[in-house]
Parts: structure tokens; C-alpha cells; sequence
């Protein structure tokens, strides 16, 4: 799993904080090698100097006369030496004892100390015995430190809400035309905010409703096409299923032959016209499955078991349900064999309706691509019903699925995702 974050915001207010930390390191580095380092070696030059006259004055003198001037000079002057204290939180003073073990050649040595609330650094003399000598330092410089480091991190801090608050208003306006494209896509109205924002994000929100447009355009010449081919094509059908009950000292075989042919032609242009509509133009509403089940089932030309709840409650597409569920009883039907059975129940988040038989069930390689359009199982059909009952479930949120019903049949398992109850 990533820990990086997957919203455009938090990457975008992650590389900010990336910067930001990288200048800082950078400014740190910089003040090092411009300010504090060459401050290390000027003060530790002014010592070496101040040492190489205390010890001038300790040899042409005695070595308790150079203590006493040190002593009347202010400084602190002890024969034995600090005991050594770690370096912490002062750059400048772990500088300066870096250069001064550096030079440690001299006999000198330096060392940190405190006297009070003061830092102190001792200087040890090489005179015999040796002298260490204090030289303190202000703690006004670590307050000055610690002030610009506090000015640093409040810079950086403004600097990321800053650069926060224009990525949001880049975001948002992203954020509401995702919310809002399936409605552009069906060609209803955009939330509102949905089309502000930078121009790129307004450039992309009206392509996508020209988009809208144009397929909604294609829709409804697809519909009036649609139409017309069912008008054209039934009439001549019922014509023709008129002219056969009046052919005189007709086979009733012959007859019944042709009735068979004519609703079977018109049950496959029935399919055709289902499967090119789809179904997407129809509004979602609040339904009860389970009236769509009985509706279902007692339309059918077989007996059928049903065991379902008092109540379904789900937001859908009633048409494009009615019409899934009467595909996979009439599928089942016709491939299988009775007894057939219709269950309904809920499953978490998802309402299952299973429709089983006990004939001789589908093989599991045919299954895989009994769900795609125009596969033909061995009794005839168009190949469509199962393609279709597919898409509305997809539209649903669901899927469908074909599994082996033991000991003998197939189970067709309908998912939905229930929506609002």
C-alpha cells in the first residue's frame, strides 16, 4: 500500500512541504559555511592571539602573577580543568571546537563549560602547570538564534497555507466537475460551482458538455431510428399472421409453424430494440423489488417458486429491471428445466436475486461467454438476453453471474447495490 497521498491536494501539499524542508536544509548549509564557520575561525584566531600572550606573560613572569592579571582582567582563571559538558543545539560552539581539535597540536585545548546560566568555552594555556582560562558568551545569542530559527519555520508555515489555499481553490473546482459529470453526461444541470474555477477546469467542463450534447443528440436519432424499425417491421408481421389464419385448407402444423416463426421474430426484433436503448434514458425512482419479482413470475408461461421478502426497497430503473428479470426467467426456460425457483434477499449493501433451474446447466468455459452479446446457446435465441440483463446490472452497481446449481442446473445470481431506502 502507498503512503503516498492519492488526492491532487496532498500531493500537491506534500511536494510544497518537500520544497520548503529543502530550502530550509539549504538555508541551514548556507549559514554554515557563510556565517558560522568563518566566525569560528575569526574567534579562534582573537584566542589563539589572547593565549599566546597569557603565555608570554606566564613565562616572563611567574605563572601566579600572569593568573592574577587574568583574574583582574575579569576573566575566569582555575588551575584544575571543567569537567566536560556535550555539545547540543549550538552550532557555533560545535564549530568551534571542531577547528580548535583541528589545531590541537599547540598544547591548547578548549572545552565548554557553563558558569551560572552562561555558556562558557575554556581555553587551557600551555603553561606548566596549566591555567584554564573562561571566556563566556551572552545567552542573548542563542535567543537570537532560536528567534530566527522560530522566524524560518513561521515563514515556511505562512508560505504552505498560503500555497495550500491555491491549490484548494484548484481542487474544489475539480472535485465538484467529477461530481458533476455524470449529470453533464446525461444532459442534466451541473451542480452548482461546478463550471468555476481556473480556465482549464472551465475549458474541460464545457467539453464535456458538448460532449453531452452531441451523445444525447445521438441518442435521439438512435430512438427515432429505433422506432421506426419496430413500426416498419411489426406491420408486415401482423400482416402476415393475419394472412395465415385466413389461408384456406391450411395444415394446422403449417399454421401453427408460421404463429411460432412470427412471434419469434418478433420476440428477437423486441431484444434488438432492448439492447440498442440500453436503458440509460430511463430515470432512476424508488421501486420494491419485490413487485418487479412477482410481476415477473407471474407473466411467465411456467410455474415458478418464489421466496422473497415483504419488502425490496431500492432506487432504480423499474422498466430496465422488469425487463432483466423476465430475460432470466425466460432464459431459464427455455435451457433448463423445472422446477424452477426465484429467491431474493439481501446481501450487506446489495440486494441478490437468484434464479434457478435443474437442467443440464451451463459448462464452465460457455459461462464465461454466455454474458457477452450474440452467443447462442444450443436451443436458438438471439444472444441478447443475458448481454442485457448484464448491462442493467452494471447501471445498478452490480454484476451478474452464472454458477452451477447442484446437484444438476445453472443459478443466475443478479446483484444490485440497494441505493437509498
Amino acid at each position: 500500500m502507498s503512503l503516498l497521498p492519492r488526492s491532487v491536494f496532498g500531493q500537491l501539499a506534500l511536494v510544497i512541504a518537500l520544497v520548503l524542508l529543502g530550502a530550509a536544509v539549504l538555508a541551514v548549509a548556507l549559514g554554515r559555511e557563510l556565517a558560522t564557520r568563518p566566525a569560528a575561525e575569526q574567534l579562534l584566531r582573537a584566542m589563539d592571539g589572547f593565549a599566546e600572550v597569557a603565555e608570554e606573560l606566564a613565562r616572563s613572569q611567574s605563572r601566579a602573577a600572569a593568573a592574577a592579571h587574568l583574574r583582574g582582567a575579569g576573566l575566569q582563571v582555575s588551575d584544575a580543568p571543567p569537567p566536560p559538558r556535550p555539545v547540543r543545539g549550538a552550532p557555533f560552539m560545535r564549530e568551534l571546537i571542531a577547528q580548535a581539535r583541528q589545531r590541537s597540536d599547540s598544547g591548547r585545548e578548549l572545552r565548554l563549560g557553563r558558569i551560572g546560566r552562561a555558556n562558557v568555552v575554556w581555553l587551557k594555556l600551555d603553561t606548566q602547570p596549566a591555567l584554564w582560562v573562561s571566556f563566556a558568551f551572552d545567552r542573548r545569542g542563542n535567543r537570537a538564534l532560536r528567534f530566527s530559527v522560530l522566524m524560518l519555520v513561521a515563514g515556511a508555515a505562512l508560505v504552505w497555507v498560503a500555497a495550500g489555499y491555491y491549490a484548494r481553490r484548484l481542487v474544489v473546482p475539480l472535485r465538484r466537475l467529477a461530481q458533476s459529470a455524470p449529470a453533464l453526461v446525461r444532459g442534466e444541470s451541473p451542480v452548482p460551482g461546478a463550471l468555476d474555477g481556473p480556465r482549464e477546469v472551465r475549458e474541460l467542463a464545457r467539453a464535456l458538455a458538448e460532449s453531452s450534447r452531441e451523445v444525447r443528440e445521438a441518442a435521439q436519432e438512435r430512438t427515432l431510428l429505433l422506432a421506426g424499425i419496430s413500426h416498419d417491421l411489426r406491420t408486415p408481421l401482423t400482416r402476415l399472421q393475419y394472412a395465415a389464419e385466413l389461408l384456406p385448407d391450411a395444415d394446422p402444423q403449417l399454421r401453427a409453424g408460421m404463429h411460432r416463426d412470427i412471434a419469434e421474430i418478433d420476440a428477437i426484433l423486441s431484444q434488438f430494440i432492448a439492447y440498442a436503448r440500453d436503458g440509460r434514458d430511463e430515470a432512476s425512482e424508488p421501486l420494491d423489488l419485490v413487485v418487479l419479482c412477482r410481476n415477473a413470475a407471474s407473466a411467465s408461461e411456467q410455474p415458478w417458486q418464489l421466496d422473497t421478502p415483504r419488502h425490496a426497497p431500492m432506487i432504480g430503473k423499474p422498466m430496465a429491471l422488469l425487463r432483466a428479470l423476465e430475460n432470466l426467467l425466460i432464459n431459464a426456460q427455455r435451457h433448463g428445466a423445472p422446477p424452477y425457483s426465484l429467491r431474493l434477499h439481501r446481501q450487506g449493501e446489495e440486494w441478490c436475486i437468484e434464479v434457478a433451474d435443474q437442467g443440464p446447466g451451463l459448462p464452465s468455459p460457455l459461462a464465461g461467454r454466455a454474458r457477452q452479446p450474440f452467443v447462442h446457446g444450443e436451443h436458438g435465441g438471439t444472444g441478447l438476453g443475458l448481454a442485457i440483463v448484464e448491462r442493467v446490472a452494471r447501471q445498478h452497481g452490480g454484476e451478474l453471474r452464472l454458477l452451477p446449481n447442484a446437484p444438476h442446473g445453472l443459478r443466475a445470481v443478479l446483484r444490485l447495490r440497494r441505493g437509498a431506502d
